[in-house]
């Protein structure tokens, strides 16, 4: 066996992050920053980040992450695959909800067969990562390179039926959430169109209904506008400055300020 001296630094960097030696981490980092993704091409090219996720190392990960580990993209292994994908695998939930959590995206992700993160946590029978996956949007319907969608990789029976009630849970509080935001759309529509001024005859000085033109204010020397349509009402067209009303239907609706 070689002296610690004579381990290449790249090995010596892996063994630390598997061993979970975080300030040996930070110092082999600190001085040799290029090596901090360090993919090992005898173990499908995992990076750093991979071997973190995997054994479940939260605060290498997250070390990791703060040093620029993922600035460029998402890293893959050679298979394809995500840090969040082999601590799904490897049932490690705390740091896949920290991978997930600063990186969304890990959510729809696929390897080289088409699985997702869901995929792979589906066929571990962890039940943890199935509900966070899920929280953060993952699609129970994505399909892989042979149309298998996650909840076929069900470990066992009761997983399958755990997954499936997860799913329609999931999809019940889509439904609420979808409707509250509708509900709240249409009370906001409401208040805007209560919040209407109606302009009639007798802001001009005229009675309603009568038949006099309306009397010119200090704007009168603009030249008048033509026929414009009622923001409120698009049926409803309304005179502007100056022209008579003969000819108008006196019981329409009158021109309104969208009161902004």
């Amino acid at each position: 066996m070689l002296p610690p001296c004579e381990i290449e630094v790249n090995t010596r960097l892996r063994r630390a992050i598997v061993s979970n030696h975080l300030s040996l981490v930070k110092r082999i980092v600190h001085n040799n920053p290029t090596l901090l993704q360090n993919p090992d091409y005898d173990d499908k090219s995992n990076t750093s980040l991979h071997l973190a996720a995997k054994h479940g190392h939260y605060g290498i990960a997250e070390y990791l992450i703060d040093a620029g580990h993922e600035d460029q993209g998402i890293s893959r292994n050679s298979d394809w695959d995500t840090p969040l994908m082999l601590a799904s695998e490897a049932k490690q939930v705390d740091v896949g909800e920290m991978l997930i959590t600063q990186f969304p995206r890990y959510a729809t992700a696929h390897d080289d067969d088409g699985n997702t993160a869901l995929h792979h946590a589906s066929a571990a029978g962890e039940l943890k990562a199935l509900r966070l996956l899920l929280h953060f949007g993952a699609s129970p319907l994505a399909q892989n390179n042979y149309s298998w969608t996650p909840i076929a990789y069900s470990a066992t029976s009761a997983a399958e039926a755990y997954f499936k009630q997860l799913v329609a849970e999931f999809e019940r509080r889509r439904v609420e959430d979808l409707n509250q935001q509708r509900e709240r759309e249409r009370e906001k529509g409401r208040q805007r169109v209560g919040g209407v001024r109606l302009v009639t005859q007798d802001d001009a000085g005229s009675p309603i209904g009568g038949a006099q033109v309306r009397t010119r204010d200090d704007l009168s020397a603009l030249p008048a506008p033509g026929i414009e349509w009622s923001p409120i009402e698009r049926r409803a067209v309304t005179p502007t400055e100056g022209r008579n009303h003969t000819g108008w239907s006196f019981g329409a609706r009158g021109r309104a300020s969208s009161g902004d």
